[in-house]
């Protein structure tokens, strides 16, 4: 009765709450891991998913909430991975066609509950994957969000096959665009273990500090995709450090 319960709650708000959004569930290398449900009591909830309270998104650039949702509390596990392998984040729905998709990590410590006590804040982040505008204008253009929905509103990603091993959250990030002068942030983390031979790692101008990465006068964020000039040009920088790709360079 609890679990149809559950099931109940979670496909009213899909509906109810279409404006927003997160990540539901995730499949690391083939295996499916629960992710946090929010709108429903924490207690006996199981998952690899750092806790986050609400679909409505992160719009103050400073609050400690753009690292991992709010509240961001600490996961009750966490998923192995091997280096190498694929992680699929699959969200309940998204309205929104025009925005960015970057998923970012940082490395939490050696062992594989590290995740546990480490809070995320700092400079610890690395993207291992960002996607934009693809193609066409800035107003109506082929932007990531669009291939979220067209792959029912499921992301894909590679874990970079050299990263050393170790605890990790995982961290995706949707920026959403179709707010004037106002983008709003979809992070949510979760908690990895990568094994693996590898041993590199992201350092120098790929680690970036959440808060702190984002800038409200960054003219890629302080915009409005309904006006000229904006609205129709064909190239949008995604704002942030490089992709870490893989190597020590």
């Amino acid at each position: 009765m609890r679990s149809f319960t559950l099931w109940v709650l979670v496909t009213f708000l899909a509906i109810q709450v279409s404006a927003h959004g997160g990540i539901w569930n995730y499949s690391i290398a083939g295996n499916w891991q629960p992710g946090f449900f929010p709108y429903y009591p924490a207690e006996g909830q199981s998952s690899i998913q750092r806790h986050w309270a609400a679909f409505r998104p992160i719009k103050d650039l400073n609050s400690p909430y753009l690292v991992c949702n709010n509240p961001g509390t600490s996961a009750e596990k966490y998923a192995t991975i091997r280096a190498g392998g694929e992680i699929k984040a699959y969200y309940p729905g998204w309205p929104h066609d025009i925005g960015v998709v970057i998923v970012w990590m940082a490395f939490c410590g050696p062992v594989p509950d590290s995740c546990f006590s480490f809070n995320g804040t700092g400079n610890h982040w690395f993207k291992i994957q960002q996607v934009g505008l693809q193609s066409g204008t800035i107003r109506d253009g082929h932007w990531a969000l669009k291939d979220l929905i067209a792959n029912n509103y499921t992301w894909s990603t590679t874990i970079p096959a050299s990263l050393h091993h170790g605890a990790y959250l995982i961290r995706h990030e949707i920026i959403a665009l179709h707010v004037p002068y106002e983008p709003e942030f979809y992070p949510e983390c979760a908690h990895l273990f990568v094994e693996g031979s590898g041993w590199a790692g992201a350092s120098g101008k790929y680690l970036a500090e959440l808060p702190g990465v984002w800038n409200g006068d960054d003219p890629s964020l302080n915009l409005t995709i309904y006006q000229e000039p904006t609205a129709s040009k064909t190239e949008w920088a995604i704002p942030g450090p490089p992709v870490w790709s893989g190597n020590n360079a």
